[in-house]
C-alpha cells in the first residue's frame, strides 16, 4: 500500500475557518477541507509544506508552528490516476497569522488542484453543519479546542 503525508493549515478569522471546496471531476462528490496537500522533497519541513500549499490554494502567506490534529484516511481508489488507493497521514497545523487577500489565482495551471478546487470560503460552525467537511471535528469539537487554545495535539483516528 502506498502512503502519502498531507499537511493542512487551519486558519481562523472571527469565529470562521477558511475552507477549500473540492468537487471530484468524475463523481461530483463535494467536500470542504482546510488548504493543504502532499509534502514534497523541496519542503524543508511540514511547516514549509503548510506555507507552500496554503499559498498555492488561497494566496495567503501564513506563519504556523503548532500541530493540533493528526488523522489517517484510506483512499480506496483514485480513479483519475487508475491506481489503488493510498493511506494518507494528515497533519493539521494551526496558523498563528496570515497575510494577503484570499483568491484562487495560484490554482490555475496547477495540475490536479485546478480540476478539483472550485471555491474558497470563510465558514462558521453553523455554516458547516449541512456540508461535508474534513476533518469532521471542525463542525463541533474544534470550537471547544479553539477556546482552550489547543492544549494537546489530538489523534482523530483512521477513516475509510
Amino acid at each position: 500500500m502506498k502512503q502519502r503525508i498531507r499537511v493542512a493549515t487551519i486558519i481562523t478569522n472571527r469565529n470562521k475557518v477558511l475552507l477549500v471546496k473540492h468537487v471530484h471531476p468524475e463523481s461530483e462528490y463535494t467536500w470542504w477541507v482546510p488548504p493543504g496537500g502532499g509534502i514534497k522533497k523541496e519542503d524543508s519541513s511540514i511547516f514549509d509544506c503548510a506555507k507552500r500549499e496554503t499559498f498555492e490554494e488561497t494566496n495567503l502567506k501564513i506563519e504556523a508552528l503548532k500541530i493540533i490534529y493528526l488523522r489517517e484516511y484510506l483512499d480506496k481508489r483514485d480513479s483519475l490516476k487508475n491506481i489503488d488507493g493510498k493511506l494518507n497521514i494528515e497533519i493539521f497545523i494551526l496558523a498563528d497569522s496570515y497575510d494577503g487577500e484570499v483568491n484562487m489565482n495560484n490554482i490555475k495551471g496547477n495540475g490536479p488542484d485546478e480540476l478539483y478546487i472550485k471555491q474558497i470560503e470563510w465558514l462558521s460552525k453553523d455554516e458547516m453543519q449541512d456540508i461535508v467537511v474534513y476533518p469532521e471535528i471542525l463542525k463541533n469539537d474544534f470550537w471547544i479546542d479553539y477556546r482552550q487554545k489547543f492544549f494537546n495535539t489530538k489523534y482523530l483516528g483512521r477513516q475509510i
